[in-house]
């Protein structure tokens, strides 16, 4: 379904006659209703920008605490519902009392002109290191109000700046589990761990110093899944060090501290050729972040008896519905056209296409992290523009089983 709105401008300058015109196509990820005024309202608090020094939240007395240790596949992105929220309700299904704990709360925030990329949050005075994460978004305006959001994720994280973090952060927030679901990016960038047999080795240190600062510590650890292709012998580096994790958590596992795998790669629905968990070919679409709620709530049921049935994946999933980008403006300037638009709450990115007039063919400018475009001049002198703005619906699943 696609939803179009077109906007007209004209105007003279000192260049040559052209005819342009730009569709700015938004993928989406995010659930709004009809009347989503009245969920802006009344979930100000979960879609706002949120502190980087947040008070601590108190644990419920009685309630299980766990922190999800993670990378931009746990943190999320700005609109999103994550899979952390998805885990939560099927908590409250299975009358688990469960409360998140960790130092940040929001989601990774849309990109903002000379903000993102260049100025990350400073480390909070007064706690433990974080490692520099920006986590000031919010999150699906249907959210529950209830819903508790702390977490110890961030976009970009790697597995090697871990060990020196999780000792101090076990031992401020006291969680009873870690769920932790790392290595892609190792895996992938190499950063400091080359293969995966460094990746593990880090692993195990990761577990080690949460230990040495609780040692009864539980934890359900992922694997890591696969994606769409982008090189060619990640699958293969992915799959080596999911078997060598596979055969280590038996060793790593003890009865005081036991460790659970979580089969993320099994139940997460992306392989070279198709990625529907993914909205990117990596990161979760609304199914995804159910599959991987329910991969590590199979973990919780089977190592650890907690709740008596594992998450069921809803067999239709709803499409993430969007608006149409309001403020669109185009102005001429020195160098080009400068093409500005209102910021859409929940855009992954913007898809901007142009042609010439009398070409057949669009060019695609992909993946633009901002609400804005600019389109060098041509010489002459005249120039006719045309803007239309079409966002992109996606996100709804049929899910088969």
């Amino acid at each position: 379904m696609m939803i179009s709105r077109l906007l007209r401008w004209r105007s003279i300058a000192t260049k040559t006659a052209l005819f342009i015109a730009t569709v700015v196509v938004l993928r989406l990820a995010f659930t709004r209703a009809a009347n989503h005024s009245h969920f802006l309202s009344q979930n100000a608090a979960l879609i706002k920008s949120y502190p980087s020094v947040p008070a601590d939240i108190k644990v419920r007395p009685g309630a299980i605490s766990m922190m999800v240790v993670g990378d931009s596949l746990s943190q999320g992105f700005e609109g999103d519902h994550t899979w952390r929220y998805r885990l939560w309700e099927w908590f409250n299904s299975q009358r688990l009392a469960v409360d998140f704990v960790g130092p940040f709360m929001g989601t990774r925030p849309q990109a903002v002109p000379g903000t993102i990329g260049e100025v990350t949050i400073p480390e909070p005075l007064g706690l433990p290191p974080t490692g520099s994460a920006i986590t000031t978004g919010g999150y699906a305006v249907d959210i529950g109000l209830d819903f508790n959001p702390r977490h110890f994720s961030a976009a970009g994280r790697a597995i090697w700046n871990v060990p020196e973090l999780i000792s101090a952060m076990v031992k401020r927030y006291d969680p009873d589990y870690l769920l932790v679901l790392l290595g892609y990016n190792d895996l992938a960038w190499h950063f400091q761990t080359k293969d995966g047999n460094e990746v593990l080795s880090t692993m195990e240190e990761v577990l080690m110093q949460a230990r040495a600062a609780k040692p009864n510590l539980k934890f359900a650890i992922g694997d890591v899944p696969q994606r769409m292709p982008i090189f060619e012998d990640l699958p293969n580096r992915t799959d080596y060090y999911n078997k060598l994790l596979s055969e280590a958590i038996p060793r790593w596992s003890t009865e005081t501290s036991p460790v659970e795998l979580v089969h993320m790669r099994e139940l997460y629905r992306c392989e070279n050729d198709k990625c529907p968990a993914a909205f990117d070919g990596l990161h979760p679409s609304a199914l995804g972040e159910y599959q991987i709620a329910q991969a590590f709530s199979r973990a919780l049921v089977r190592g650890f008896t907690l709740g008596a049935t594992e998450l069921a994946v809803p067999a239709y999933i709803p499409p993430r519905p969007s608006s149409i980008p309001r403020n669109l403006r185009a102005v001429a300037g020195l160098d080009g056209i400068n093409v500005t638009w209102s910021a859409v709450y929940g855009a992954k990115e913007y898809e901007v296409q142009s042609r010439l007039v009398g070409e057949q063919n669009w060019t695609l400018w992909p993946s633009i992290q901002e609400s804005r475009f600019h389109t060098p001049w041509v010489n002459g002198k005249l120039v006719e523009m045309e803007y239309k703005t079409t966002p992109e619906i996606s996100g709804g699943h049929v899910h088969h089983t």
